[in-house]
């Protein structure tokens, strides 16, 4: 073989290689590229599920306290009528005066409620989290709340439609100016809630609820069936909001026995 043909293949050989070890290069390039879009896609994710985590741990330091007040209020008022004999009591014998408060402040417990799950959906959208582990249950047993009062095959005394719920919320609300570690909402007290009474467009949403109270109230014993599903859902959420027993006490929060 002769120094010319020696020199031709080693210069191919050289050729090849440097093809190859181009390509290589290219490959190695697109890989690394590759890994570059999948480690952002990865932070991306890492950082919308921290924001949304960040964003879950806000909501609850602002509307965990009234939330649970409320919760609490409803589920004691449930407890009350179930056991006691609250509106036996106070609305069909009881004077005037504890007869409506009967009336009012139950129409008043079950709207606050209300008002303060619209006023968390309104201002985190937190039904949007359902991703997010610490959020899970706690969107769970709202739902389970609402889907308890408006369930149809329950007797019809206390049946909220979803839409007459985010409704009876919705009125419930009331615009602040404070600092952002605060709601930049509330509900309305139990006085104005009375004195909004006097306006139809604000009572139309509690007429039949009234009717409910009057049933209950020459029924005892009756149509429980609701009240206390509603009750146990409602303790359910106040051990997840005070699961230290820090506001109220275990022996306060008891599941109606029946």
């Amino acid at each position: 073989m002769n120094a010319a043909v020696i020199v031709a293949i080693i210069s191919g050989l050289v050729a090849l290689a440097s093809a190859i070890l181009s390509l290589y290069g290219v490959w190695l390039q697109e890989r690394q590229k590759h890994r570059l879009i999948a480690l952002q896609h990865q932070l991306e994710q890492e950082r919308q599920k921290y924001n949304k985590e960040q964003l879950v741990r806000e909501l609850m330091s602002k509307y965990r306290e009234p939330l649970l007040r409320a919760a609490f209020d409803l589920q004691s008022r449930i407890y009350n009528i179930v056991e006691i004999c609250f509106l036996e009591n106070y609305y069909t014998e009881g004077t005037p005066l504890e007869k409506e408060y009967a009336c009012e402040n139950t129409l008043y417990v079950i709207a606050e409620y209300l008002g303060w799950v619209e006023i968390m959906r309104r201002e985190v959208q937190f039904l949007d989290l359902g991703d997010v582990s610490e959020n899970r249950k706690f969107v769970d047993l709202i739902d389970r709340i609402t889907q308890t009062f408006l369930e149809g095959r329950l007797e019809e005394i206390f049946r909220i439609f979803r839409g007459e719920q985010r409704a009876i919320g919705e009125i419930m609300m009331n615009s602040l100016s404070v600092n952002s570690n605060s709601p930049s909402r509330e509900c309305i007290g139990y006085a104005n809630f009375v004195y909004k009474q006097k306006d139809p467009n604000f009572s139309r949403w509690f007429d039949k609820l009234r009717q409910d109270i009057e049933i209950l109230a020459n029924n005892p014993g009756k149509y429980y069936q609701r009240l206390i599903k509603l009750q146990h859902a409602l303790v359910d959420l106040i051990d997840f909001l005070d699961p230290d027993y820090v506001r109220f006490p275990k022996k306060n929060r008891s599941k109606i026995n029946r």
